[in-house]
């Protein structure tokens, strides 16, 4: 309840604060240069990636070592030196890539220079990775059942993500200016609180570092199967601003943006609520209690469904109000029927993520390594045919189709398959 109750102070204070750095945003950017803040803050979520899906193994390794009421400091030292060698080569490899990446994803944007698209691209990304491998520690926090720290150092990101971006945007600056400086002001504090506490977590481990090639095998291997997953969940969830800066104008980008930035908070406090869960399931699992994460399950399933009708509800009525509130001089208005598409979608979410959530809490990612590289594929195929021809709707059509036809109903089916053979097994 604890974790529980921080998630909701956390991500309400992180929602308030972004809700007012939107409109600092959007009135000291203008329509064209924040469409380029959003496509490059879009691309976060490829650069999460960068840990390798070491977080998520280790948090499963701690909560397994806290069932048996054993140490786990020799997994997070290891974690940490994997992390130190996985922040170098990713912004080496970033560095090379950025010259050939920018000018394309960018290319819409004619008022930007090759060099400085190239010299955007890299800062935010360089960030990016710093704060996804600095994410290791809100992993281990979870682990511990300390999540309540994993979601107030968020919270104070945001509001000195605001404090800045604040200084920026009534600094006497040039719009291109104005842009890069926005975008340092966002992404410095929410990747610097989590790696420097992520350090100190290492330093506190690292007189008790005993560790072994096998351990070292363990953690590696388990994670090379959780970032196998992240990466074809992010061609589901991630390629969508790829996609835009392709075919869409700067309005309908911002439009798009604005929609799914207040949807996502209400789906962020979901998503922390899974996080919170996720160690509680895993240790749950390794003392064989079944139906205790079937009930999760089906609890979360119904409270997630029933807050984000809640949400769409209060969307459709409050959302003209909400976007002159955060693009006053924008002159924008979000459709109600996009509205109501937004709340399908996440709701279709809530239901998949709630049962992956429990797959990935046993570590068993053999059904998510085959029908999630499908869904990526799908949503691809339906992403380039629908957006040139329905705009905003075809992003939203094809993430609802390629959730509808694959994870949707593949999960639970392989969930409550893995129930019963377990219930089985302890006969």
């Amino acid at each position: 309840m604890l974790v529980a109750g921080s998630a909701w102070a956390g991500r309400l204070t992180s929602a308030a604060a972004g809700l007012i750095t939107i409109r600092l945003l959007t009135e000291g950017l203008g329509t064209e240069h924040y469409a380029v803040y959003a496509i490059l803050s879009g691309l976060q979520g490829w650069y999460m990636l960068s840990d390798m899906g070491v977080g998520v193994s280790l948090q499963n390794h701690i909560s397994e070592r806290r069932a048996k009421d054993k140490s786990y400091d020799d997994f997070i030292w290891a974690a940490a030196l994997i992390a130190l060698f996985l922040v170098f080569s990713s912004i080496v490899l970033l560095h090379f890539m950025g010259t050939y990446l920018a000018p394309r994803i960018l290319g819409s944007f004619p008022f930007l220079s090759t060099e400085e698209k190239i010299h955007y691209f890299f800062v935010v990304g360089a960030l990016s990775i710093l704060m996804g491998i600095g994410s290791i520690v809100y992993r281990i926090w979870y682990a511990e059942q300390k999540g309540y720290l994993a979601n107030i150092i968020p919270a104070v990101g945001a509001l000195l993500t605001l404090a800045s971006i604040w200084i920026v945007v009534h600094t006497q600056l040039t719009a291109t200016q104005r842009l890069y400086w926005s975008l340092i002001a966002s992404f410095v504090p929410i990747a610097g609180l989590p790696v420097i506490a992520l350090i100190g977590k290492a330093a506190g481990c690292a007189g008790r570092r005993s560790f072994t090639r096998e351990l070292l095998h363990h953690l590696v291997k388990r994670a090379f199967k959780f970032w196998f997953f992240g990466l074809m969940a992010a061609g589901v969830l991630q390629i969508d601003y790829l996609l835009m800066s392709q075919y869409l104008k700067p309005n309908e980008i911002v439009i798009y943006n604005l929609g799914t930035k207040v949807f996502n908070i209400a789906f962020f406090i979901y998503a922390a609520l899974l996080a919170a869960v996720w160690p509680v399931c895993a240790e749950a699992i390794a003392r064989n209690e079944w139906g205790r994460v079937r009930k999760y399950v089906r609890d979360y399933n119904i409270a997630g469904i029933c807050f984000i009708c809640l949400v769409t509800g209060g969307m459709m009525w409050m959302m003209p109000w909400l976007v002159k509130l955060l693009a006053p001089r924008q002159h924008l208005a979000i459709p109600t029927l996009f509205t109501l598409t937004l709340g399908a979608y996440f709701a279709i979410r809530v239901w998949s993520d709630t049962y992956a959530m429990a797959l990935q809490s046993m570590s068993f990612l053999r059904p998510l390594w085959v029908i999630v590289p499908l869904q990526a594929a799908l949503n691809i195929i339906l992403q380039l045919a629908l957006i040139p021809r329905y705009g905003i709707y075809g992003v939203v059509f094809g993430l609802i189709c390629s959730f509808a036809l694959t994870v949707a109903w593949t999960l639970p089916k392989t969930l409550h398959a893995r129930f019963r053979e377990n219930s089985r097994s302890d006969m």
